[in-house]
């Protein structure tokens, strides 16, 4: 999972249903936590949120964050598929080619990306439906 829907859960979006389903399991890197909480106080002036509240929300979040130690080997392959259009994406990619996960990303970086399935928040969407019918 990329900080994208992260930010999406914060601002109450729909990622929010997605990420509190019993239905998945969500696991992100380091940076990719570090990342969101950069970005929180200009999320809670958009808001209107205090940032103590979004920093609370975002720490009980369910996700799973793994140390960079656990898939350093595959940063290499991530490097050379992902940090020509972004490097901030390299590590949510080797987490992915580690372990062989799905990302959950509305970041177009990770779009045609060959070896790993990425899913825009639509579509997770559609999959939670489809799991609760």
């Amino acid at each position: 999972m990329t900080q994208t829907p992260l930010v999406a859960a914060l601002l109450g979006g729909q990622a929010r249903s997605v990420l509190f389903s019993s239905r998945f399991n969500f696991v992100t890197t380091e940076s990719a936590t570090w990342e969101v909480k950069k970005y929180i106080s200009p999320l809670s002036a958009r808001s209107g949120v205090s940032e103590r509240e979004l920093f609370y929300a975002l720490d009980r979040f369910p996700i799973t964050t793994i140390p960079s130690n656990l898939f350093d080997d595959t940063l290499d392959d991530a490097k050379r598929l992902i940090a020509h259009r972004d490097p901030k994406d390299v590590q949510v990619l080797a987490l992915a080619l580690k372990f062989g996960t799905a990302i959950w990303t509305n970041d177009t970086d990770f779009d045609n990306l060959h070896g790993v399935r990425v899913f825009k928040t639509a579509e997770m969407l559609e999959k939670l439906a489809e799991l609760e019918e």
